[in-house]
């Protein structure tokens, strides 16, 4: 079927998918990082340190983004929605028996399970939007969807911090699991059926991944794009290890804290079409240095106080939410026919940056918190630099372009 303006009649219903798609991408992604909130819990029920227990985060990270890499190819082929089913229900599983474990290697494992069905949402649910939405209201949807997995950042740790409150660590992963069946039936209502087979073949698929990372200007975005969430787990990784009490606050002014970063990204997606004016790698190296400048400044300050912190922490994290939604549509645009594969690569890098954060944390824990933010600020500062470049690549391209035609 061809996209003609809004004539088609059997375009999705946008606030009905775009809110349930934000919220399964809030909770979905957020189990990447409710364990950060627990880790002290976690550690002494498995009878480990905290810097151990710290990897639970890099053992769902890893198979969740490396999972892109095959669930994207699988939706092509499949369907979304029945990707997202199978995808979800394995995830339900795991995180009931993440609670039932006892020691690190049983809940590595289950941790690892629960990231590889995790995988199964964010490509297809891209494509998806970028299939069924209206063109002319396509870009805010995929805002609001790339905008909540940056979100889930912040949600996932405040919504276990409140139900750790309710008991154990465990209770988290019980109740998590059942907001994620919900979640999935609520998804197969929204969603359109799959369509009978898809059009592209595994194969087809694979190559056409092969020859997107080895361009150029795609390569450079998407080794920035590691850096975009990797700094900003890092960043809350060595907030909750290495801050002093008398920085963070205790419990309730830490929870305060994270949710400081909240009106940044409800603020994004609300103005997404002014930020189209602006070429999207222009915005997204601006923000890099900002982002890394904050961070520079935050390691500076010795005792800024839980006010200041929180209004720092805002800038940085409305810096960082700027990013994701332009350079979502640049990568699946500069893929051409292969969209949903480009835009599954950019994912990939995007999380795997996610589960390396707090692994960079703990490698530089003995430098202390100051150390640690100035080494996270010099990788975002050289992701922007690669953004630059990649931009001036671009425009050559489309130079060349106009100039033989």
């Amino acid at each position: 079927m061809s996209e003609v303006g809004s004539e088609r009649s059997d375009w999705a219903p946008f606030w009905r998918t775009v809110s349930v798609m934000t919220v399964a991408g809030l909770v979905i992604v957020g189990q990447l990082y409710a364990v950060i909130p627990l880790l002290q819990d976690i550690a002494s029920s498995w009878h480990t340190t905290v810097g151990a227990a710290t990897a639970t985060t890099t053992f769902f990270g890893i198979p969740y983004a490396s999972g892109f890499l095959l669930t994207g190819p699988l939706a092509d082929r499949f369907g979304r929605r029945t990707v997202i089913t199978i995808g979800l229900s394995v995830m339900a599983v795991a995180t009931v028996l993440i609670g039932y474990s006892d020691s690190l290697a049983v809940g590595g494992v289950l941790r690892a399970v629960q990231g590889l069905g995790a995988a199964a949402f964010s490509p297809a649910a891209l494509a998806y939007l970028t299939e069924r939405i209206e063109p002319r209201r396509r870009p805010s949807a995929v805002a609001f969807l790339v905008t909540s997995f940056l979100a889930a950042a912040v949600v996932g740790q405040l919504l276990a911090q409140l139900l750790s409150g309710l008991g154990s660590w465990r209770a988290v992963f019980y109740a998590n699991a059942v907001l994620l069946l919900v979640i999935m039936l609520a998804l197969r209502q929204v969603m359109r059926p799959d369509t009978a087979g898809g059009t592209l073949t595994l194969s087809g698929s694979f190559k056409a991944m092969g020859s997107l990372v080895v361009r150029p200007e795609l390569s450079l975005l998407y080794l920035a794009t590691l850096a975009v969430l990797g700094g900003f787990v890092g960043v809350y990784t060595a907030l909750q290890v290495l801050a002093p009490a008398a920085l963070v606050g205790g419990p309730h002014e830490f929870f305060l804290l994270r949710a400081s970063a909240l009106p940044a990204m409800v603020l994004i997606p609300l103005i997404t079409a002014w930020l189209s004016r602006f070429r999207a790698t222009r915005r997204t190296s601006l923000a890099l240095f900002v982002a890394a400048a904050v961070l520079v400044v935050l390691a500076a300050l010795s005792a800024p106080g839980v006010v200041l912190l929180g209004a720092l922490l805002l800038v940085y994290v409305a810096a960082i939410a700027l990013i994701s939604p332009g350079l979502t549509e640049l990568v699946g645009s500069m893929a051409g026919a292969a969209r949903a594969t480009g835009i599954s690569v950019y994912t990939f890098a995007l999380l795997l940056g996610a589960s390396l954060g707090p692994q960079v944390v703990v490698l530089l824990r003995s430098q202390g918190l100051g150390g640690v933010l100035l080494v996270l600020a010099a990788v975002q500062a050289v992701a922007g630099g690669l953004v630059v470049l990649a931009d001036r690549l671009i425009a050559r391209a489309q130079t060349r372009v106009a100039a033989s035609t």
